[in-house]
């Protein structure tokens, strides 16, 4: 600890104190150190000293691309630290530029709903998910004071009652009732509360169901419903949330009649027959996909093609898929040939990769082929750690071994070997954990 200078004190929260601090060389970092405020019963201190250790040790495995890393500890000390980078900001700071500016950084909202995933999808939850936890990091928003976090196998150290170790303002109602029992749920709570600081105004009840005006008060209420098992799970969150945030955005905008007039077909398409499935895939396969949105008129910039490609919802694009018929693979091909010619917001890539999910999920093992081929490269071209995951859960031992094949057919004739060895290092992924013949290309 003494090979560092604090400068000023950047936080304290109820255990610990996060300094501005420099090395020998200059270099600027954060280091948190176990420090209980004056509040906190003594007694608690040996307790709450192994949570921090277990905070500490928990961010150091899973630190890096959706959680901020930590670069170096000390957990035997009386007042065990630890260092970590130092935050360009913080959500809170955001949010008020967000409410100043009069919009909303739709990419701040995905990098969250990506961290979480990843948490999730380890077992993991939070508990404690709110603006001052989430830190920007290499122009990457990432969560941080994971000592709260519970870890898959459910135990955690038990606190003498009474001690708070949430932000009221951001708790779930079930987890201020039994902590130590929170779901994943309870997270989604909390986001929905973070929605409800970008989009409403305050005072905010707490442990209430929340909402606003507009069309996201529909997903805040949704979010922060009383009771847990009636909230979407952050996969069914990101795509509702997304979509919706980028419609309000107007970057979709359809101007074109024809489309507008199949945009309100597909709300009925349970009732499609066969010529009018027949009918929408001529349609489809006419679409000119280097149509810009306005504002987006340059194909070199991030941008929004051909509007009406990026308003089909993914049920609808199940429903066609899961026909495996000559209409749903001339739509899979021009999809993916759009995918594959476009460059994205990064929100948007995540967008389209639930998309090219699904066509995977159910398509016919030509349809893999072709939506696996621009996952990779979607993943690889935005450097989207949260595309290239999907990709690559899709690419395991459980994978049948005539797919696998495919696949790696696909990447060999497809150039894309780069592509595919890059998504595998960039998120550290277990390359035993891949099917043999895919784990031959890495």
């Amino acid at each position: 600890m003494s090979r560092y200078t604090a400068l000023r004190t950047i936080g304290r929260g109820g255990f610990g104190i996060v300094e501005e601090v420099q090395n020998a060389r200059g270099e600027i970092f954060a280091r948190k150190t176990f420090a209980p405020a004056s509040y906190i019963p003594p007694e608690t201190h040996d307790k709450l000293r192994k949570r921090f250790k277990r905070e500490v040790m928990i961010q150091a495995e899973l630190g890096g691309k959706e959680i901020m890393p930590v670069i170096e500890s000390e957990l035997n000390d009386i007042e065990p630290w630890f260092i970590m980078p130092l935050a360009e900001s913080t959500y809170e700071d955001q949010i008020a530029a967000d409410k100043s500016s009069g919009s909303v950084n739709v990419d701040s909202i995905a990098d969250i709903l990506n961290g979480l995933q990843h948490l999730h999808d380890l077992g993991y939850v939070h508990r404690d998910l709110n603006p001052k936890n989430i830190l920007k990091h290499d122009g990457n928003w990432k969560l941080s004071d994971l000592g709260a976090v519970l870890p898959p196998t459910g135990q955690t150290v038990t606190l003498t009652e009474g001690t708070i170790i949430y932000t009221e303002q951001y708790c779930s109602p079930e987890q201020r009732n039994d902590f130590h029992s929170a779901l994943p749920a309870a997270d989604v709570y909390s986001f929905g509360c973070i929605l409800h600081d970008i989009f409403g105004t305050p005072p905010r009840t707490p442990y209430a169901q929340h909402t606003v005006s507009g069309p996201v008060g529909v997903i805040i209420e949704k979010c922060t419903e009383m009771n847990p098992a009636r909230r979407p799970s952050i996969g069914v969150l990101r795509e509702v949330l997304l979509d919706t945030l980028v419609e309000i955005g107007g970057h979709c905008k359809i101007d074109d009649r024809q489309s507008e007039e199949w945009l309100k077909r597909i709300e009925n398409i349970d009732n499609w027959s066969d010529d009018d499935y027949d009918e929408f895939a001529r349609f489809f396969i006419e679409l000119d996909i280097s149509e810009r949105s306005d504002g987006h008129s340059d194909s070199w910039v991030y941008s929004l093609s051909t509007p009406f490609l990026t308003r089909i919802p993914v049920d609808v694009f199940i429903k066609i898929i899961e026909r495996k018929d000559g209409a749903a693979a001339a739509i899979v091909e021009k999809y993916c040939e759009w995918v594959n010619s476009t460059a994205f917001l990064f929100h948007f890539s995540d967008i389209v990769c639930s998309r090219l999910t699904a066509i995977f999920d159910h398509g016919t093992p030509a349809n893999k082929a072709i939506a696996f081929v621009a996952l990779v490269r979607l993943g690889e071209s935005h450097n989207r750690w949260y595309v290239m995951r999907c990709m690559l859960r899709r690419c395991g031992d459980q994978l049948p071994k005539e797919i696998a094949r495919r696949l790696s057919i696909e990447i060999k004739t497809e150039e894309i070997e780069y592509q595919f060895q890059r998504c595998v290092s960039e998120v550290s992924w277990d390359v035993n954990s891949l099917a043999s013949d895919l784990a031959k290309l890495c």
